[in-house]
């Protein structure tokens, strides 16, 4: 088996799961909002909405990309693991953008090395 399977695999339980996590929280699991939920969960899920199709299909500078925006997302889930009431939503943020930026990172490595041994032989 390619272990770069399971990397991108990794990578795209990530990206799936916080697509899917930003719009089931914020749309029906949380408590009354300051701002609407519409706004809440395009401002979430419209960045990962740009790279779903390049992780699942491997691209490696989809890979490069999607590693910077995965910090994002550990930011907030850091941020939201420390909230009184959000703290479920949180650390499950945080698992998933972890998942999403080592499956990333690995992968590039991986690709990477390969075209490096392709080159000098």
């Amino acid at each position: 088996m390619d272990i770069t399977i399971f990397w991108r695999a990794l990578a795209g339980i990530g990206i799936a799961g916080l697509v899917i996590l930003s719009i089931v929280w914020n749309g029906w699991l949380t408590p009354v909002q300051d701002i609407p939920r519409s706004i809440e969960i395009a401002l979430l899920v419209t960045p990962l909405l740009f790279f779903v199709r390049g992780v699942f299909r491997g691209n490696r500078d989809t890979f490069i990309g999607v590693m910077l925006l995965a910090f994002v997302y550990m930011l907030l889930g850091i941020w939201y693991a420390f909230s009184a009431t959000e703290s479920v939503y949180g650390i499950i943020m945080l698992a998933l953008s972890l998942c999403l930026f080592f499956g990333s990172l690995l992968n590039v490595w991986i690709l990477d090395k390969r075209d490096k041994e392709k080159i000098n032989s």
